[in-house]
């Protein structure tokens, strides 16, 4: 109807609310949430308060971190126990896989793995809640991925494996042995128990300052840079290198010097292979790659061993070569006043090549002028030239080669920045001259109005 002026309400509907041949159309999620607001409200926007968010997510690393420190505490103590029952069995006369302090021992290692894999279950259902908070996420499975699922399987894998209670044996065949004898299989079950060792790394991780600093949490979160153990790695490598390696390389030699010596003495108990001293020689010149012969691993375990210490070997002398290497580079400081230095000898160098290439070309001319054009003395003289002639470009070389080197990142980002500046400078002053020449132009054409205002006032006088 023209001339109404009535605004209607953008939510009724244009065809009948009641004779129509459809019903109106409402969404479920409008009902569930007016129908159980009080489930479903708090879940749904649990997230769009960002003091919540902070609140949950320290709560949830609170518990990530109480959760290592239970991991690391009952890897310990199983490791412990295995070690005291290993030592029992090796040291002690009459000590058998079926006594019963034995069969005690095994079933305390049982309860701390037990234990162990709920507190890695727990571990990463907390990380799950920690990705889901960062992310904003309601359902778990949009945070769970196959590579989660198989760290976790792994994990379990690792930490599951411990000596089982009794008396667990398997034929085996020595050398030169025509019948076989029964070996205990906790042997390698107490070497592959060392594995839970990595769970030291974690435990380090996780208490490291750049992990539960809130800045440098922050600003690996703006760079997109994770703070995991990676980096908590390279970051000690960069701060304390040497402490770095020597901690690895004890670590490694006390780890694989035990599990050597208790291969072999479980599959060859005699005492050339018994002695932990030799046990810690056959695993130094293998971790050095040198390998002498006069001891070798009799057992597959043994073996084994040896071949993971000798790539373990390979990879810290490559670690320590790297070390070495940016230890003994120079700093940036040290570099400039080396290269000042070396093009100040090379200056007094060429300058005293060139007094010698001048000063032999004198001698050469008075002998020509004395008519002496041949002659031992001449081809000596002439050598001389000829020698200081190369010695001057060669320092002229040097000099251009070590200018050449000592470009830097640094240098070159400087020169960016000066030719930057200028560029920024002459562009400035063109629009300074632009804006002058539209004023002298307006200047101009001004003049111009006024000429020829008095040209046409004269005109009209005449």
């Amino acid at each position: 109807m023209p001339g109404n002026t009535m605004i209607e309400d953008p939510g009724i509907p244009l065809v009948g609310r009641r004779n129509g041949k459809f019903s109106k159309y409402v969404e479920d999620d409008s009902l569930s949430q007016s129908s159980s607001l009080g489930a479903i409200s708090p879940t749904k926007r649990r997230f769009d308060n960002i003091s919540f968010k902070l609140s949950y997510r320290k709560k949830l690393l609170n518990r990530r971190r109480m959760i290592v420190n239970i991991e690391f505490t009952l890897a310990m103590l199983g490791i412990l126990l295995m070690l005291i029952e290993t030592e029992c069995f090796i040291g002690i006369k009459g000590y058998t896989k079926s006594s019963a302090a034995s069969v005690i021992i095994k079933s305390f290692i049982s309860v701390s793995t037990f234990f162990l894999l709920m507190a890695i279950l727990s571990y990463h259902i907390t990380g799950i809640q920690i990705h889901m908070t960062d992310n904003s996420l309601e359902d778990w499975r949009l945070a769970v991925t196959p590579w989660t699922y198989f760290k976790v399987l792994i994990e379990l894998f690792i930490c599951v494996i411990h000596p089982l209670p009794g008396d667990l044996s398997f034929p085996y065949h020595p050398k030169g042995v025509p019948t076989p004898r029964m070996v205990s299989i906790d042997s390698v079950l107490s070497v592959l128990m060392l594995l839970r060792l990595y769970l030291v790394g974690k435990f380090m991780v996780i208490h490291s300052r750049l992990l539960t600093d809130t800045s440098t949490q922050s600003l690996g979160a703006l760079n997109k840079v994770k703070i995991n153990t990676i980096f908590v790695f390279k970051a000690l490598m960069s701060e304390k290198p040497g402490t770095m390696l020597v901690a690895l390389m004890a670590a490694i030699f006390i780890t694989n010097s035990w599990a050597m010596r208790t291969c072999e003495v479980y599959y060859h108990p005699d005492h050339e292979h018994s002695d932990f001293n030799n046990a810690m020689w056959l695993i130094a010149i293998t971790f050095l790659t040198i390998g002498y012969g006069d001891i070798t691993p009799n057992s597959e375990c043994g073996r084994f061993i040896a071949v993971e210490t000798g790539l373990m070997g390979v990879g810290i002398t490559a670690l320590l070569v790297a070390v070495l290497a940016q230890k003994l580079e120079q700093t940036r400081s040290e570099k400039y006043v080396h290269n000042f230095v070396s093009r100040i000898q090379l200056d007094k160098i060429q300058k005293h090549a060139a007094a010698n290439v001048i000063k032999q070309v004198l001698i050469l001319w008075k002998m020509k002028k004395r008519g002496i054009m041949d002659g031992p003395k001449r081809i000596r003289v002439y050598g001389k030239m000829l020698q200081a002639i190369r010695e001057m470009r060669a320092a002229k070389n040097e000099k251009v080669s070590i200018g050449e080197t000592s470009l830097g990142i640094i240098e070159i980002a400087k020169s960016v920045n000066d030719v930057f500046d200028l560029s920024e400078s002459m562009e400035s002053e063109q629009k300074q001259l632009k804006t002058k020449m539209e004023a002298l132009e307006t200047k101009m054409s001004t003049i111009d109005g006024k000429l020829n205002t008095i040209l046409n006032a004269v005109s009209s006088r005449r």
